[in-house]
């Protein structure tokens, strides 16, 4: 049986999207509606739908989409992972592992350094991603929002593609974002309803009387509590929902007060596809911080399976170096999965020779909802 990882060609997008149909028993259409900004018939979208072909046949397939990241000025290229699916008939053969396997080498060729997915942790901690990150998941009610005396914004319903242009200007101020290359086709998805105010937008799902569930909200005055609780009175909402990455400190001490119940999630599910990248990735953010500690030099190991990559940071005089492979007497060596945890925050095991870099860390990083793949 011959079989090759190859990407989607234009002539076969009809047998694709049924593959992809049958793989997650989804109905007819499912990922152009749903994912309008990925699921496209262009050149450029092609590329990013990796199939593993079997006697001419589609049998599995990976997504590699790329995510433009901006986290306090830093720029971070993460390869999202997303339509990992195999046929029902051909599950249980290794195809997902290949291509998973390819895709990693995809990402490390073209210098992406970090990659995200929503998934099973146990099934994709087989391959080196795990979660970490924070964020809060807010919810406001009607009684939240009165005893926290807040007043409704001025707001008026758009349709979503009369709210292109206010939305992607305004993201820009937002510290932490994903810069889109398709916004007009990002607000196309099911059920996306826009509001903009003099304050700001909101992007919201839900109607009437139900939960009103946020998708992002901007307000460069500072008036976020305003817009949601203005939302929520046009949708006769009993409650809304949001998600805010614990980086975003100023929103969240404007946030928290009109809430009425909070709780902490882990961001995404990530892997460190590029130790060194990474890190350089965030040289200006870790310069930032080197006032709290003091100058050390550090090579750190990231095992996973037999594989082993390595960086050296050098921290004196305020600067912050970045150099490949074992430069440092100090030396140590973390499993992949306690790495990942460590650099971009979650449960990682005390090591007193990372107290220097630990002071350091962890890394800002978020995926908003809007922009999971």
């Amino acid at each position: 049986m011959a079989e090759r990882i190859r990407t989607v060609q234009l002539t076969e997008w009809e047998e694709f999207q049924r593959f992809l149909e049958r793989s997650y028993g989804h109905s007819r259409g499912f990922f152009p509606r749903h994912y309008p900004q990925l699921y496209r018939q262009d050149e450029d979208a092609l590329s990013c739908f990796f199939v593993l072909e079997r006697d001419g046949k589609i049998v599995s397939h990976v997504g590699l989409f790329p995510l433009e990241c901006v986290a306090f000025g830093c720029r971070v290229r993460v390869g999202g992972i997303g339509g990992v699916s195999t046929l029902p008939e051909e599950r249980g053969k290794g195809y997902m592992s290949r291509l998973l396997r390819h895709i990693i080498a995809q990402m490390r060729d073209r210098g992406w350094p970090l990659s995200g997915l929503g998934g099973d942790r146990q099934r994709y901690n087989a391959f080196g991603w795990e979660v970490a990150g924070l964020k809060y998941i807010l919810r406001f009610t009607r009684r939240s929002m009165d005893r926290a005396g807040v007043r409704p914004a001025e707001v008026r319903e758009v349709m979503p593609e009369e709210a292109v242009s206010e939305v992607e200007r305004l993201l820009r101020t937002l510290s932490l974002r994903v810069e889109r290359r398709q916004t007009s086709l990002t607000l196309r998805k099911p059920g996306i309803r826009a509001w903009l105010s003099e304050d700001g937008y909101l992007l919201s799902k839900g109607e009437g009387f139900g939960s009103v569930q946020i998708l992002e909200l901007v307000s460069p005055t500072g008036r976020e509590p305003e817009l949601v609780r203005a939302v929520m009175e046009r949708c006769f909402g009993a409650e809304a929902v949001l998600q805010v990455s614990a980086w975003d400190r100023e929103r969240l001490k404007r946030l928290l007060p009109p809430a009425a119940w909070w709780k902490a999630e882990p961001d995404w599910v990530y892997r460190v596809v590029d130790l060194a990248g990474l890190l350089e990735a965030y040289r200006g953010w870790l310069e930032g911080r080197t006032k709290w500690v003091a100058p050390f030099e550090l090579s750190l190991g990231f095992k996973f399976q037999d594989k082993v990559q390595q960086a050296t940071i050098f921290v004196r005089d305020g600067k912050v170096e970045i150099a490949r492979g074992r430069r440092a007497e100090l030396y140590v060596e973390l499993d992949a999965l306690d790495g990942v945890r460590l650099l971009l925050g979650g449960p990682s095991p005390e090591r007193e020779e990372v107290a220097g870099l630990s002071g350091l860390l962890p890394l800002p990083v978020h995926i908003p909802i809007l922009d999971h793949v």
